[in-house]
C-alpha cells in the first residue's frame, strides 16, 4: 500500500509541475515569458539537485523502481521543451536549449567553487555539520550529475528530432508525442549509464527496473500534452519540415536565426512607422467594439478625445440620420466570416474639428491577436471629395436641364415663328373681309369677331413661346427695379383676391438694372399670379401670404440646398436680388424639374396653358439674369430671382 501511495505521490508531482509549465506558457502572451522561462531553469537545476541525492522509490516489483529526478521532474521538463518546439519553432526550443547548457554551466562553476569553499580549513563559513554534508554531497555525485546532464543535454536535441520525423510520416499528435518521449528516455537511460556505471555488467536491468512505470509516466504526460494543444494551443509546426533542422539552427545557422530575428524587429519598427504615418485612419477595434490601437491620422481626422484609445466606435460613428451604428457595425456577411481575408465596406460619420462632421469611407476586416477576435478598421475621409461629387452632380443635371430647354426654345421658336406669320395672315384677310364685306348680318359679324378674338389669343401664345425662345422684341431701357416690382403689384391686386397679404420689402436707395419693362413687369404679374393660384385652397385660418423683397445678391446665404442655377460667387456683387414667397401648397421634385418647360402645367384643363413659367424663364435669361427656387409640398414656394446691376450691364 505505502508503494502504491509513493507511485500516486510521485506521478502527482509530475502532473502539478507539467500543468504549472502549461498554464504559464498559455498566458504567455499576457504575462510575458519571462515567468515560464524562470520556472523552467528552476526546475532543471532542482532536478540535478535532486539527481545529486539518488532520491529513488523503490517497490520491489520489476518495472516499478524509478528515481524522483529522471521520472517526476525531468519528464515534465522535457514534456515543456516539446510543446515549446511544437507552439513556437525551432528557433524557441533551440533558445531553451542554449539556455539549460548556460545553466549547466554556471551550476559546475557553482558547484566546484563551493566545494572549495567546504574544504577549505581556513573558511570561517566552513564550519559545521551542514557545510560537511554539502560537500560530501557535491563530492560524492559528481559523476552521477554530470551523466544526468549529459543525458538531459542529448534529450534537448532527441525530443524534437524524433517527434518531427513522426510527424513528417503522418501520425496523429498523441503519438508523435508519446513515440518521441520514449525514444527520448531509452536513449536517455542509456547515456546515463553509460557515464556512472561505465557499462557495468547486468547495466540493462536498470533500464529494465523502472521501464514499466517511466512508460506509464510518459503516456500520461503525451495525453496532457495532447489535450493542452488542442484545447489552448493550435498546432503551429510545419509537417514538411526536416527532422534534423533543431541539429543545423544550433550548430549551423544560430547566427542567421539571429539575424533573422533581428531582420524582423527592424521590419517590424518600418511597418510601426508605416502605418503611424499613412495619410488614412487605421485602428485595431475589439470584439465589443472599443479601440485598441490607433494611428496619427485617425486622432487627427476624428476629433472625439485626445486619444481614441478606449472610444467606443459603435456609439461614435453614426449613419446619415446621426443614429449610432451600434454592433451591427461589426457584423460581417457569412462569407466574410469563413474567409479571413474578405473586407467589408460601408461609409459612415464622425465627429470632426470645430463640432463638423467628417465623412468616412470605412473598411473593415477580421483579424485574431493571441487567439482573441478582433477587427482591423481603415478609413479615409472623403467629405470634401462627396461635397465636390454632389456638385459636380447638380452641375450636371443643371447642364442636361438647360440643355434641354435649350432645345425646346429652338423648337418653339421655329413653330411660333411660322405660327405667327400664319395668325398675322388671318388677321389680314379678317380685315379685307370687313372692307369689301359690307355684311350687316349680325350672325356674320359675331362670327367675324370670334375668329378675330381667337387669332389674337393665339398671337400673343406665339408671343411668349417666342419669349421663352429668346426671339421676342425686347426694348432696353434704364429701370428702378424696386418701383417695377411696386407698379406691378399695383396692377396685379385689383385682380386679385381680397384677403390675400402681400407684403413689399423695398431699399430705400435706387436698384437700376437694364431691361425690357413691359416683359420683365409681365415676369413679375406671372410669378404673382402663380402664386395666387397656388395658395388658392389653402384653409380660412392659414390666410394667403405673399411676400416680395428686393436686395443685394451678395448678402443672400442660402441655408438649403436650391433648385436651379445662381451667378458665380465672386459675381454676386453684380446683381440684384428678388425674392418672391407663397405659403400656398408647393411642389415635389418631380414637378420642379419640369416646371419652366412650354406647356407643362398642374392645374386643370382650361386654367393654365404652361407657358408662363417658360416666358419667365426666357425672359430672365435673356436679359441675362439667373432663377433659383425652394420648394415643398404643403409648405409653399420661394423663387429667387437674379438680375444685373446697371453698372456690370454696361461693363
Amino acid at each position: 500500500m505505502d508503494n502504491i501511495l509513493a507511485i500516486l505521490l510521485a506521478l502527482l508531482e509530475m502532473t502539478f509541475v507539467f500543468v504549472t509549465l502549461a498554464l504559464l506558457h498559455s498566458q504567455r502572451k499576457i504575462i510575458g515569458r519571462a515567468a515560464f522561462y524562470v520556472c523552467a531553469g528552476l526546475l532543471f537545476v532542482f532536478a540535478q539537485l535532486v539527481a545529486a541525492s539518488s532520491l529513488q522509490i523503490t517497490t520491489n516489483i520489476t518495472g516499478f523502481d524509478f528515481y524522483i529526478s529522471s521520472t517526476a521532474l525531468t519528464l515534465p521538463f522535457l514534456a515543456a521543451l516539446l510543446l515549446i518546439y511544437i507552439t513556437e519553432g525551432t528557433l524557441a526550443a533551440q533558445q531553451l536549449i542554449i539556455g539549460c547548457l548556460a545553466s549547466y554551466g554556471f551550476f559546475l562553476y557553482l558547484t566546484y567553487l563551493t566545494m572549495i569553499q567546504c574544504n577549505w580549513a581556513g573558511f570561517s563559513i566552513s564550519q559545521g555539520s551542514s557545510a560537511d554534508m554539502l560537500n560530501s554531497l557535491l563530492s560524492q555525485t559528481r559523476v552521477s550529475m554530470s551523466g544526468s546532464v549529459l543525458a538531459l543535454v542529448a534529450d534537448l536535441f532527441l525530443l524534437p528530432i524524433f517527434f518531427q520525423r513522426l510527424r513528417n510520416v503522418k501520425c496523429r499528435m498523441f503519438l508523435c508525442v508519446l513515440g518521441s518521449m520514449i525514444l527520448a528516455q531509452i536513449i536517455d537511460s542509456f547515456i546515463y549509464l553509460s557515464v556512472t556505471s561505465e557499462f557495468q555488467p547486468f547495466w540493462w536491468l536498470e533500464i529494465n527496473n523502472s521501464l514499466v512505470i517511466k512508460s506509464i509516466a510518459t503516456a500520461w504526460l503525451s495525453i496532457l500534452i495532447t489535450m493542452y494543444l488542442s484545447k489552448v494551443e493550435k498546432e503551429s509546426i510545419s509537417t514538411s519540415r526536416s527532422a534534423l533542422d533543431i541539429f543545423f539552427a544550433f550548430f549551423g545557422s544560430y547566427g542567421k536565426a539571429q539575424a533573422l530575428e533581428r531582420n524582423l524587429r527592424e521590419w517590424e519598427g518600418r511597418y510601426k512607422l508605416l502605418v503611424e504615418n499613412a495619410s488614412e485612419m487605421i485602428m485595431l477595434v475589439s470584439s465589443e467594439g472599443k479601440v485598441l490601437e490607433a494611428n496619427r491620422a485617425a486622432s487627427r481626422i476624428v476629433s472625439k478625445s485626445p486619444t481614441l484609445i478606449g472610444v467606443d466606435l459603435t456609439l461614435m460613428l453614426t449613419d446619415e440620420k446621426g443614429k449610432p451604428l451600434g454592433f451591427e457595425m461589426l457584423e460581417l456577411p457569412e462569407s466574410a466570416v469563413e474567409s479571413r481575408h474578405q473586407v467589408k465596406h460601408f461609409r459612415c460619420f464622425a465627429p470632426g474639428q470645430n463640432e463638423s462632421q467628417v465623412y468616412l469611407d470605412m473598411a473593415m476586416s477580421r483579424t485574431e491577436v493571441s487567439n482573441v477576435a478582433m477587427y482591423i478598421l481603415q478609413g479615409r475621409d472623403i467629405t470634401e471629395e462627396s461635397r465636390l461629387a454632389r456638385e459636380k452632380e447638380i452641375l450636371s443635371e443643371q447642364l442636361n436641364h438647360s440643355q434641354r430647354l435649350d432645345s425646346i426654345g429652338k423648337l418653339a421658336g421655329g413653330v411660333a415663328h411660322d405660327f405667327n406669320n400664319h395668325i398675322h395672315a388671318i388677321l389680314g384677310h379678317l380685315d379685307l373681309i370687313r372692307l369689301y364685306d359690307k355684311s350687316k348680318d349680325p350672325k356674320i359679324i359675331r362670327h367675324l369677331e370670334k375668329i378675330t378674338q381667337i387669332s389674337e389669343q393665339a398671337g400673343r401664345l406665339t408671343q411668349q413661346l417666342l419669349g421663352f425662345a429668346r426671339k421676342g422684341k425686347y426694348n432696353e431701357e434704364k429701370i428702378d427695379l424696386s418701383e417695377l416690382i411696386r407698379h406691378s403689384t399695383e396692377l396685379f391686386l385689383p385682380n386679385s383676391q381680397m384677403n390675400m397679404n402681400l407684403t413689399l420689402s423695398l431699399p430705400e436707395n435706387p436698384t437700376y438694372i437694364i431691361g425690357d419693362m413691359v416683359q420683365l413687369q409681365q415676369v413679375f404679374i406671372n410669378f404673382m399670379i402663380n402664386a395666387r393660384d397656388a395658395m388658392d385652397d389653402n384653409p380660412p385660418e392659414q390666410g394667403m401670404l405673399l411676400n416680395i423683397s428686393v436686395g443685394e445678391a451678395a448678402e443672400f446665404v442660402p441655408d438649403t440646398e436650391l433648385n436651379g442655377t445662381a451667378p458665380p460667387d465672386k459675381e454676386r456683387n453684380n446683381y440684384f436680388l428678388v425674392t418672391i414667397s407663397d405659403n400656398g401648397c408647393g411642389m415635389d421634385k418631380e414637378t420642379i424639374r419640369h416646371i419652366f418647360e412650354p406647356f407643362f402645367t398642374t392645374k386643370l384643363y382650361g386654367k393654365g396653358t404652361g407657358m408662363g413659367l417658360a416666358m419667365i424663364y426666357g425672359t430672365i435669361t435673356n436679359h441675362r439674369g439667373w432663377i433659383q427656387l425652394f420648394s415643398k409640398q404643403n409648405a409653399g414656394t420661394i423663387f429667387y430671382i437674379y438680375l444685373p446691376k446697371l453698372d456690370s450691364h454696361l461693363q
